[in-house]
């Protein structure tokens, strides 16, 4: 193994480590004495590649949006409409939040403290990719073609992201509220659910195909 491949390694495990350690104690508890026992690494190494447990924490948020934020910019490339990319979006959001559920209390966390390090990451990773300034020319296309009503554009994809992300946040309460038994079935038809309510949302009541 070269040497760029065992820092590549290195790194890996610590993080995986302290994500373990930042779910069970949160920030304020968690430990790098313990963080480094877990990835079986020398506590300086922490040290050396994050400086501190604050940026070793804000890495950690780093590495999950921006898993999120790849795969969101390849499906939006790839899509041949809003709709299309709209769905696409929904679903990715779905499988990370499910598949990658121990980041909730990470997340939760987060949003009761003010989400700070999570704002700073979501602005880092959506300028880079140029996601927001994506979607408001798709709506914007779509209004000038007369499909899409008039409407604030950033109002719209804010609420967007906020019908996927309630569900995936707060899904115990929710499937207590409504009755909801079988979670999994429900989790698999929410993305297309959620893209049919916002398009006919932000469609023309007047609006004709071809």
């Amino acid at each position: 193994m070269s040497q760029d491949e065992v820092k590549v390694d290195s790194r890996s495990k610590i993080l995986e480590a302290a994500v373990d350690e930042f779910i069970e104690y949160g920030f304020s508890g968690a430990r790098v004495d313990r963080i480094a026992v877990r990835a079986g690494i020398n506590k300086a190494m922490i040290y050396y590649y994050f400086s501190s447990k604050e940026k070793l924490y804000q890495a950690v948020i780093d590495e999950h949006i921006n898993r999120l934020g790849e795969e969101v910019q390849l499906k939006i490339e790839e899509a041949a409409d809003l709709e299309e990319s709209l769905l696409a979006i929904s679903r990715i959001y779905m499988k990370i939040m499910t598949q990658n559920a121990r980041y909730l209390p990470i997340l939760l966390r987060e949003f009761a403290s003010g989400g700070g390090r999570l704002v700073s990451s979501l602005r880092r990773m959506t300028s880079e990719r140029g996601l927001p300034e994506r979607f408001l020319r798709k709506l914007e296309e779509g209004q000038k073609a007369g499909r899409f009503r008039d409407c604030d554009t950033r109002q719209a994809l804010i609420s967007f992201i906020g019908m996927n992300m309630f569900y995936l946040l707060f899904a115990p309460m929710a499937n207590s509220i409504w009755g909801v038994e079988d979670e999994n079935a429900f989790r698999e038809q929410r993305p297309r659910e959620v893209v049919e309510l916002f398009m006919r949302g932000i469609e023309r009541k007047d609006y004709h195909a071809g």
